[in-house]
């Protein structure tokens, strides 16, 4: 219970309102209740960011009791030596750190049913162009996340990920609805399950 009730002390004390181009309180928490009842065993996260995931699914990987975790940045949007602390941090937590290393050369490497839990909130300029990888490289039944999908007209390569979800008719959520001044949800939370 103590990875539980650590993850809530970080929730509630993350400034959302400083960070809002990370995920959304509510993405946070709808990702962690996936990846607690889910339990899998091989997670991947596309851009660590401020490493507020990253930290959430730690958390959530330590009540399961299982799963592994790799990150994976190219470090574009971020200052280096902060990031190579952050990652010096989160290798010491047992997280696979792979950085800096473009998300898509990563992904193209990756063998097929490699991962069966995906975060991506990498490359939001072109990763709707590379979406296929993505799925093939998620297990049959694997649950993807993918954030800033409602920014189309900032990122208008990031509506062809739900485009060819549909098209493949995935089964899918894309949440993009603020209820609270103080959200971020309609930047956009496409939920996917493979």
């Amino acid at each position: 219970m103590q990875a539980l009730t650590d993850y809530f002390k970080m929730l509630e004390n993350f400034d959302h309102v400083g960070n809002s181009v990370a995920i959304d309180r509510c993405h946070n928490m709808f990702m962690m209740g996936a990846l607690l009842a889910k339990k899998p065993d091989d997670i991947l996260e596309l851009g660590i960011g401020s490493g507020y995931v990253t930290i959430s699914l730690i958390h959530g990987l330590r009540y399961n009791g299982k799963g592994r975790l790799t990150c994976v940045d190219n470090w574009v949007d971020a200052r280096g030596a902060v990031m190579e602390d952050l990652a010096a941090d989160l290798k010491k937590l047992g997280v696979n750190v792979v950085a800096p290393v473009e998300e898509r050369s990563f992904v193209s490497g990756c063998p097929s049913d490699a991962y069966d839990f995906l975060i991506s909130d990498a490359d939001h300029v072109n990763s709707g162009t590379w979406i296929d990888e993505h799925l093939r490289i998620v297990r049959k039944g694997g649950f993807l996340f993918f954030h800033d999908t409602n920014q189309i007209s900032q990122f208008p390569n990031m509506a062809l990920i739900e485009k060819r979800v549909q098209e493949l008719k995935l089964c899918h959520y894309h949440f993009k609805e603020n209820s609270r001044p103080d959200e971020n949800c309609d930047r956009g939370w496409l939920f996917v399950m493979k």
